[in-house]
């Protein structure tokens, strides 16, 4: 039986940087997506899973999914296996997406699956109908 797998951390960013001697900077933490049209096209963003284990472990077939809000799969990303030893007991994923296509506002769920069908975490992503500037109706004149 494999050793309980830890969540330390799971959210989207839109930039992800790293210092010479390994600090990591997490940049535009995000919650959400405002757009104008759908289905609404997004930059590069990261998925950002950290897990930890105490036990030595190997755990297979990692993969990040994004499911809409009737557990559709909308994306999926193919990770490497995580490694957990005594000496190095953490794993941090960095998940690159480009170029997504939200089909509809509403809210999503960006998972992360290991094993056969094992979610070891997620998070939800909110995508939100934002009107262009042009769209607003204009103000009736004040009196």
């Amino acid at each position: 039986m494999p050793e309980l797998v830890r969540i330390q951390m799971a959210f989207a960013c839109e930039n992800v940087s790293s210092a010479p001697g390994g600090a990591v900077t997490f940049q535009n933490v995000m919650d959400g997506v405002a757009a104008a049209d759908f289905p609404a096209a997004t930059g590069r963003w990261f998925a950002i899973f950290c897990f930890f284990s105490e036990g030595a472990q190997n755990v297979a077939n990692c993969r990040v999914i994004i499911e809409d809000a009737k557990g559709e799969m909308i994306a999926q990303q193919g990770l490497k296996d995580m490694t957990f030893t005594p000496e190095n007991p953490i794993s941090r994923n960095v998940v690159r997406f480009h170029g997504l296509s939200w089909p509809y506002p509403g809210g999503y769920l960006v998972k992360f699956i290991a094993n056969r069908d094992d979610v070891l975490a997620y998070f939800p992503m909110w995508v939100q109908h934002v009107p262009a500037a042009a769209e607003e109706p204009a103000q009736p004149p004040a009196d």
